[in-house]
């Protein structure tokens, strides 16, 4: 296996195929949100303008793509001190990371000649920090089980991130809710469904419709308590990529509408299993009759009606979606530390030096602190 430390747009562009087929082709990472539009989009209109350069490992058998390892380098400061990061390009739009790698291939090999070519190039970097790996992920495995020489490692709580997974109709998944919340959503529903003529829920899946349903879910945003529209970076990116992936038929755009106006919208990427729900807003002025509580009974029956069985809620844990979930997905986060002289007072700080100082001050410990281990 060969490595390749991508560091420069026009590197990048030439992995976009290769990068695509690799996640498309195999099951555990085939998300849009690891596809190769998807970072370089993230980068190019959120990650660059922060001064944000490209650190991506790239790993080959031969000529073939067998894996990746997105990441981007900045610069943090911590302790007084300024350090510099290698990370994913996180910047609240994707809901979990991964190391992407071919699932016909030797995954700890992969992930091992990754690793050696991290700490090979430990020069332009202090610490790595790899956020929210899916716990059930082979990645999250090698992480907890491997003993990356000459480091140290910090494990912290990552997202939890509910989801559903249906084994019938939309009836059987409201008997399996508490009393509470199952009585509470069928009112809503009903209270719905007397509007008559003046409501409708639509849904918007093709490449030649994509942009109504996005300028309905910009116009509800509008009106929401969100604010992340309001930067047109956000309205930019989500304008690039929806066009981009709804080619490829991963996008679906849901609306409730009362009287023509839009008054709750979702915004749904899907693979063939799944149906990931990256947002789902709402009009304050419809609060009382809980419109985004609507929309997503309403998208759950189309997931149905499709054959997808599965449901995720996706990034941050609202008590909502706990009430409305039959599972979490948990993440960690994992900071990785070198053995040279900065990188070591990092770890010393974040494991000992704030550490006691909370102890003087007499505050609580961060209650997201999972382990850490030294390997120097």
């Amino acid at each position: 296996m060969q490595t390749h430390l991508i560091t420069t747009e026009e590197k990048l562009v030439s992995l976009k195929d290769s990068w695509n087929n690799l996640i498309r082709n195999n099951s555990e990472i085939n998300m849009p949100f690891f596809s190769w539009d998807w970072f370089y989009h993230s980068w190019l209109h959120f990650g660059k303008p922060q001064g944000w350069t490209l650190a991506v490992t790239a790993v080959f058998d031969g000529n073939e793509l067998t894996g990746i390892l997105p990441l981007v380098s900045g610069t943090k400061k911590s302790c007084g001190i300024s350090y510099r990061t290698l990370m994913f390009c996180d910047v609240g739009m994707s809901p979990r990371n991964m190391i992407y790698f071919d699932t016909n291939g030797n995954q700890s090999a992969i992930f091992r000649t990754i690793f050696d070519e991290l700490f090979n190039t430990h020069r332009i970097w202090d610490m790595i920090e790899l956020g929210n790996i899916p716990e059930t992920s082979s990645f999250h495995k090698f992480c907890l089980e491997e003993n990356i020489p000459y480091s140290a490692v910090i494990r912290w709580q990552g997202f939890k991130a509910p989801f559903i997974e249906l084994a019938g109709t939309l009836d059987d998944y409201f008997e399996n809710l508490d009393g509470k919340t199952r009585k509470d959503l069928r009112r809503r529903m009903r209270k719905f469904k007397e509007y008559g003529d003046a409501k409708r829920v639509q849904f918007f899946e093709k490449p030649e419709e994509i942009d109504t349903g996005l300028e309905l879910l910009f116009e509800v945003h509008r009106h929401s308590w969100k604010g992340e529209f309001s930067n047109p970076q956000y309205r930019e990116f989500y304008k690039k990529i929806t066009s981009v992936l709804s080619e490829y038929g991963d996008v679906i755009i849901a609306t409730a509408i009362l009287n023509s106006v839009p008054i709750s919208a979702g915004y749904i990427l899907k693979n063939k299993d799944t149906y990931f729900s990256l947002i789902n807003d709402h009009d304050v002025k419809f609060r009382e009759i809980a419109p985004g509580m609507i929309l997503f009974v309403h998208e759950l029956d189309n997931m149905i009606k499709t054959g997808v069985k599965k449901f995720d809620f996706c990034g941050t844990t609202y008590d909502y979606k706990e009430k409305l979930s039959d599972n979490i997905l948990n993440h960690s986060t994992f900071q990785i530390f070198h053995n040279g002289l900065k990188s070591r007072f990092l770890y010393s700080a974040k494991t000992f030096w704030l550490p006691l100082l909370r102890k003087i001050l007499r505050k609580p410990e961060p209650n997201d602190l999972i382990f850490h281990k030294k390997q120097y």
